[in-house]
């Protein structure tokens, strides 16, 4: 890892240069302004210690530089100053700068700093190192990952693709279930076959029977002709239940009928209809609680689970995270150092789908080729700190700071409500629990594009 520390003092040079040298960091220092473009065009340093006030070419004059730079990804920057005003703070953020730090500063908070930039630049060469040895293998499997679980799970998906019993594929919403089960129909023997995938919980309970099963024309009002059903639809084939916790209890009896004899009875009918289907099935639902709160049948659980593959959170797998990002995003754009850092600390509760939303979005959206964090509505994990948040408004009256602090507050609850509503305005004041038109005000005031 490649530090760079540019101050115009050489006391205050060497005593940072002191506090963050470790194994495997090479620090670099530079005087001025122009000795510090000059360093980073030959050392691409991955962190930078900038100070703000210096002689020949201040700590604004080389981040406005930098952003002028065509095609350029901004090294992750950590201004210095002594005078931490909310408008140098605001204008070095605006150029580029992933945080402010105020001196005196404290050496346990440069340290760290240090050691979240080390953790993610360690974060990327493995992320290369990765997608080399994907290239290298020639994997084509539509799950994307070389983290160790996810060669782990890829393992068990081989073993359980050609063993044709059922498969229970459990994990959190947005995990890709639905794509374990596509990857388990394509490495089967039943490849050639037809592939059903059904979200059993989209579909009303009055109609669910008739989906899984089909129905005879007449057998109820609006049944003006005969159905299929999934059931028939995948014979020969796989048939992927989607959100199975969620069945009717009625229909799960008559499922569990289906998996013991492999017929299927559509409704308004007698006739018994054999069907040979591999069955998966898939949720988030914990079904042992449901078991117990008897939501669930215990037999058609043991059914169901023949084999269990479980997928794990995308938190679980950092690794991965950079991997499917730059998959998603491909080569219309490149993620600077602080998009790079908020997505490695963002918790992604709506895990892969989540994650793919922002991309693409952040993608369409973005007016430059480089993808920053707030174009994927993230905050970079330096400006969570709170000694660092509320320094900013310390230098300002008590009423003009507070003012500031609640806008840029409300500025980034309805960009973070935008963002996770796909920039729906409607869904964002719901969310935010506040009137669409009040919203769209707050908008209009704030600047903030939709």
């Amino acid at each position: 890892m490649i530090i760079l520390v540019v101050d115009d003092e050489a006391p205050a040079r060497y005593a940072m240069a002191k506090m963050l040298r470790g194994e495997g960091r090479q620090i670099v220092e530079a005087s001025d302004g122009e000795a510090a473009i000059v360093a980073i065009g030959e050392h691409s340093p991955d962190l930078v210690f900038l100070d703000l006030t210096m002689p020949k070419k201040d700590g604004l004059a080389v981040l406005g530089e930098l952003a002028q730079r065509q095609g350029f990804v901004m090294p992750e920057i950590i201004v210095i100053s002594a005078n931490d005003t909310l408008k140098n703070a605001v204008e070095c953020v605006r150029l580029g700068a992933t945080d402010f730090l105020a001196k005196p500063y404290d050496v346990d908070h440069v340290r760290s700093i240090a050691g979240r930039s080390e953790k993610r630049v360690r974060l990327q060469h493995q992320v290369s190192a990765l997608q080399d040895e994907m290239e290298a293998s020639g994997a084509r499997s539509a799950l994307i990952g070389g983290s160790r679980v996810m060669k782990k799970l890829n393992e068990q998906i081989a073993r359980a693709a050609k063993a044709m019993l059922p498969v229970l594929i459990r994990g959190e919403s947005g995990t890709g279930k639905e794509l374990v089960a596509r990857e388990l129909h394509a490495r089967s023997d039943r490849k050639r076959g037809p592939f059903v995938a059904v979200n059993t919980a989209a579909i009303s309970a009055s109609l669910v029977e008739s989906e899984l099963f089909g129905h005879v024309k007449g057998a109820f009002t609006g049944a003006d002709r005969s159905r299929e059903g999934v059931f028939r639809q995948a014979d020969g084939g796989t048939l992927f239940l989607d959100e199975i916790g969620d069945m009717p209890a009625a229909v799960q009896t008559r499922l569990l009928r289906v998996l013991q004899e492999s017929v299927v009875q559509p409704v308004g009918s007698e006739e018994l209809v054999k069907v040979d289907v591999r069955v998966l099935s898939a949720t988030h639902q914990d079904l042992e609680t449901a078991i117990e709160e008897k939501l669930f049948r215990q037999d058609l659980y043991y059914r169901l689970r023949g084999i269990e593959l479980v997928l794990p959170p995308l938190r679980q797998r950092q690794e991965d995270i950079l991997l499917l990002a730059q998959t998603f995003l491909g080569e219309r754009c490149r993620f600077d150092r602080g998009a790079v850092a908020a997505m490695v600390d963002h918790a992604w509760p709506g895990n892969v789908r989540e994650l793919k939303q922002r991309v693409e979005s952040a993608a369409a959206m973005c007016d430059s080729d480089v993808v920053t964090a707030a174009d994927l509505g993230l905050v970079i994990s330096g400006a969570s700190d709170s000694q660092l948040l509320f320094d900013h408004y310390f230098e300002l009256p008590l009423t003009e700071g507070r003012d500031r602090l609640v806008e840029d507050f409300e500025k980034l609850a309805i960009e973070r409500a935008l963002s996770e509503t796909a920039r729906n305005v409607s869904a964002a004041a719901r969310k935010l629990g506040i009137h669409r038109q009040s919203l769209q005000q707050k908008i209009a005031k704030l600047g903030i594009r939709v």
